[in-house]
């Protein structure tokens, strides 16, 4: 890791470790998916084992009165930011801030996506880690959860004991999509944890649910990749696992994919990789069942906390039920009312999903230029807009030579309603040129709203009514940046 290490990225974590160490009191301040929680939970536990009297604060997203808001607080404690901040980092000039976040910065929002320079990157006694100042890649190489663990680990290295979390952070951006692993400093954590044992790393099945969902529902909901004739059909799936003799019931309870033996589970993934080749699916799809998989042992078998991709979505189904600090809690190892109350809210969100997911499916895509858009008016909750975005883009149902963006209402904190725009692309569209924080920004900002984010997965708040001339100002921005790399 990063201790006894001299180089850009470890001198600067270190430095704000030390300012952090510094303080009487510290206020971290997060975002409320898998990877805020994550990263807030590094930080509060750092800030705890540090002996520093320290509050969390959780934002949907930071907007100007928000800023306003934290300026005044830096008056009287230490402002730690994590997995948010990056995009306004100027406003924090001369005040008694920190940020670690991965998100684009301002530079690469307002230069139309070019690369952000590699310095060290501060405003006044303002410190400011992200990884685009050193070469990794925010969307790929490390999550929010990835930068605040590599501070804690220079305030104190026994704070690697928290290294599963950035792994969720990791898996909860979906940081392992496009090679079916954690690469670049999130495989650092994971070959941390696995050799303290808190991790162990094996290659299995890449859908979501192996340890908690029955086997006929895992391969129902499979949606990366598509299984023509089975997802989306629970009789197709049981039959399925009928034709292939695999138990499905031991007693009365449902056999789960990690109970399953080497050899059944070898039989299975070869089936399913027949079925998608004879639906017209290729190679690369077949690839897709299955990748790097990271278990934490010390966690109880068939919990969602034994599993990083499950663990990380019971975090976002706390904060996306407004309820980050539940997942708080239970990053920090509440294991009794708080993980059970827990499993309820991701009962409901995994519901919320499902009915949002019908509603789109029924309502349809609509397909402008370089880009395709649905929007759920106030049939969808705002906070799990991208989940849905990002889950039909990879479900074979979707172009996905298009980006993809979702539209809902949101009701802000002071009561006003907002257009939650949230979009994803493909790594094959970013390699072609496409940035989409730098086109949400510049789109959202022509209608008097705010955006940014990741070049493959970004998001927006807009004045009610404006999604018409939105899309026509990103469609354009997107298409130019196609047109701008493939003319180079």
């Amino acid at each position: 890791m990063t201790a006894h290490l001299d180089t850009p990225l470890s001198r600067q974590a270190r430095a704000i470790a030390e300012q952090i160490l510094d303080c009487d009191r510290a206020i971290v301040v997060s975002h409320i998916d898998a990877d805020g929680i994550s990263a807030a939970s590094v930080a509060s536990s750092a800030l705890a084992n540090a002996e520093i009297e320290h509050e969390v604060i959780f934002l949907k997203k930071l907007d100007d009165a928000a800023i306003e808001d934290l300026k005044k607080r830096s008056e009287k404690a230490l402002v730690w930011l994590t997995d948010l901040g990056s995009a306004f980092a100027s406003r924090f000039a001369g005040l008694n801030v920190v940020i670690t976040d991965h998100h684009q910065t301002e530079s690469q929002l307002q230069e139309r996506g070019k690369p952000a320079q590699r310095t060290i990157f501060s405003y006044d006694t303002s410190l400011h880690l992200n990884p685009f100042f050193y070469g990794f890649a925010g969307a790929r190489d490390i999550s929010g959860a990835g930068l605040a663990f590599l501070v804690a680990y220079e305030m104190d290295e026994r704070n690697r004991s928290l290294v599963h979390l950035p792994v969720i952070g990791a898996i909860g951006d979906i940081q392992d999509l496009e090679t079916r692993k954690l690469v670049g400093l999130n495989a650092k954590f994971v070959e941390l944890g696995v050799r303290l044992g808190i991790i162990r790393r094996t290659r299995d099945l890449r859908f979501f649910g192996t340890e908690t969902r029955s086997l006929q529902k895992l391969l129902e909901f499979a949606s990366d990749p598509y299984l023509p004739g089975i997802s989306n059909n629970p009789v197709a799936s049981e039959e399925f696992l009928r034709r292939l003799k695999i138990e499905t019931m031991r007693g009365d309870s449902p056999v789960h994919w990690s109970e399953l033996s080497d050899k059944e589970k070898h039989r299975i993934i070869s089936e399913l990789s027949r079925v998608i080749l004879e639906n017209g699916g290729s190679e690369k799809d077949v690839e897709r069942l299955t990748g790097e998989v990271y278990i934490f042992p010390s966690e109880q078998k068939g919990s969602p906390t034994r599993e990083a991709r499950e663990f990380a979505t019971l975090l976002n189904s706390c904060g996306r039920n407004d309820m980050p600090e539940l997942g708080l809690d239970i990053c920090k190892g509440d294991r009794g009312e708080k993980l059970s109350q827990a499993f309820e809210l991701l009962k409901e969100h995994r519901e919320n999903l499902s009915n949002a997911l019908m509603f789109v499916r029924d309502m349809g895509i609509t397909s402008v230029g370089a880009i395709q858009y649905f929007h759920c008016a106030d049939q969808v909750k705002d906070t799990i807009l991208g989940a849905i975005v990002g889950i039909l883009l990879n479900s074979g149902e979707v172009d996905r030579d298009k980006p993809l963006v979702g539209f809902a209402i949101s009701r802000e904190v002071n009561g006003d309603y907002k257009i939650k725009a949230s979009v994803r692309t493909t790594y094959d569209n970013v390699s072609k040129g496409v940035n989409l924080a730098a086109a949400m920004r510049k789109a959202a900002s022509a209608v008097g709203g705010i955006g940014g984010g990741h070049n493959i997965a970004a998001g927006a708040t807009l004045p009610l009514s404006t999604e018409e001339e939105f899309l026509r100002i990103l469609e354009n921005e997107i298409r130019s940046q196609l047109e701008r790399q493939a003319s180079t």
